[in-house]
């Protein structure tokens, strides 16, 4: 770290003010959970955020960053301060290290957009193109993994950072200074320092041909039945219809040639299909009948799809735009599941679904989404660390309906009894015990690590706190 990176001081005080004010409400994404602060602090540079963290009286704890709010859950939440991060927006990109170097305030569509015309990407492009990079860089945001062995999840792209800790130092790690405490922080929810800076290793472009089958769920369908040869797969499962839809992503050779205006017209029917078609309807129209329907409608449109030829597309136009401004919402739950538990977890799902909406009438409004994450140990809480895994990610648009949140209580003991992992910013109803039994000796030490580095709880809010 050199001086120039942070801001002049007098008697250890920055000259630049950390711009705050008295608390206000925020909300995430789609208004599943809310934030009280205190304080609310924008920090313009890194003295700022220096002091900001070392000022425990004007900044009370707990601190939590915030970028876009796009977290399913209220890992963001704070009664003390909350740090927002839009200020830190650089962006530098190194074509012959093959890394892009930003500002955690900086989100994914930002960084597709610098990379695309220089023909790069991210080695993982994931769905949620509003999350901000001082976010991914800590937590499981993922894509389904590309090749046998590929990435499924952002972090693990990451190859350096720099973060303020508990004690208000300045910390610089990267792969090549100490590995092993970048696998801790890659997966370190924001409880270990506030990041203000991301490396992530870069790559060529890939283009892809995608075409989609629809499968019975139930009996499950084996990997290798879904993939069909394909180098990558995405799942949208049914389990009221029994059935998945598959979509197939096939890598094209570096030579292959560019996607038509027709190829690109189908690619934005599949996105609309899914960000806004998806949950227009169903916000609108009375449940659970439009469900039912629209079950039946969308793999009629993606066989559709795939008749025509499906379409070819750049792996960065997986990345979507969900502008906060609109009136229809999705809310989702995630779940990891071995592949070695798929062909039991799968019917043990269907006959949850079929039950809960039989006691209560309730039923998930769109699908659950299936990623294939490749075996992945490059941060602590991995959610694939040993084996390859299948998510269930349940997808609803009755954001805060109290049977959603019923139903979830209930799906994380399924999930967790088929040794399923979560992600700490995206599971709902996270308890200390469902915790322990998912993550076992990986959470353990990942608890040591925290308490040891702020014992006086700096970061710690009432959401992790319940979990400690």
């Amino acid at each position: 770290m050199t001086n120039a990176d942070v801001s002049p001081t007098i008697n250890g005080r920055p000259l630049s003010t950390p711009a705050s004010e008295a608390g206000r409400t925020f909300r995430n994404w789609n208004g599943s959970d809310l934030s009280h602060p205190r304080v609310v602090v924008a920090p313009r540079n890194v003295g700022d955020l220096v002091a900001v963290v070392q000022d425990r009286d004007t900044y009370p704890s707990p601190l939590r960053a915030a970028g876009s709010f796009h977290s399913m859950n209220a890992c963001f939440e704070t009664t003390g301060t909350q740090v927002l991060t839009k200020a830190f927006d650089n962006l530098t990109v190194d074509l012959p290290g093959r890394t892009v170097t930003v500002g955690g305030g900086v989100n994914l569509l930002q960084i597709r957009n610098a990379l695309r015309p220089l023909g790069m990407q991210l080695e993982v492009t994931p769905e949620i193109g509003n999350a901000t990079a001082g976010s991914v860089c800590c937590c499981g945001t993922k894509d389904s993994s590309l090749g046998q062995t590929g990435l499924g999840q952002v972090s693990s792209s990451v190859c350096a950072m720099k973060l303020v800790n508990a004690g208000g130092e300045i910390e610089v790690v990267s792969e090549e200074s100490d590995l092993e405490r970048l696998r801790t922080l890659r997966s370190s929810y924001g409880l270990l320092g506030i990041v203000y800076e991301v490396t992530f290793r870069i790559q060529p472009a890939r283009l892809l041909r995608y075409e989609y089958a629809v499968l019975p769920l139930d009996p499950a369908p084996t990997v290798e039945r879904m993939r069909a040869g394909a180098d990558a797969i995405l799942g949208f499962a049914q389990p009221y219809a029994n059935r998945i839809i598959v979509e197939r992503r096939f890598r094209l050779a570096e030579n292959a040639s560019p996607p038509s205006g027709f190829s690109r017209a189908k690619r934005r029917f599949r996105d609309i299909l899914w960000e806004s078609g998806a949950s227009f309807f169903p916000t609108l129209l009375p449940p659970n009948w439009w469900f039912d329907t629209q079950d039946r409608l969308l793999q009629i449109q993606l066989r559709i799809l795939t008749a025509m030829g499906g379409f070819r597309a750049h792996r960065w136009d997986s990345t979507v735009n969900f502008k906060p401004d609109r009136s229809d919402w999705v809310d989702f739950t995630f779940w990891a599941v071995p592949v070695s538990r798929w062909a039991e977890f799968t019917p043990a799902v269907r006959k949850f679904c079929e039950a809960f909406r039989h006691e209560t009438g309730f039923r998930m409004s769109i699908m659950a989404e299936v990623y294939a994450l490749a075996r992945d140990q490059h941060s602590l809480l991995s959610p694939s660390p040993n084996e390859d895994m299948l998510t269930m990610d349940v997808v609803v648009t009755r954001t805060n309906h109290p049977l959603w949140a019923e139903f979830n209580k209930r799906f994380n003991r399924l999930a967790a009894d088929f040794g399923g992992r979560p992600l700490l910013n995206q599971t709902k109803h996270p308890t200390r015990s469902l915790v322990r039994q998912t993550l076992g000796s990986d959470w353990e030490k990942f608890l040591a690590i925290r308490e040891r580095e702020d014992p006086d709880g700096r970061f710690l809010n009432d959401f992790f706190g319940a979990m400690v």
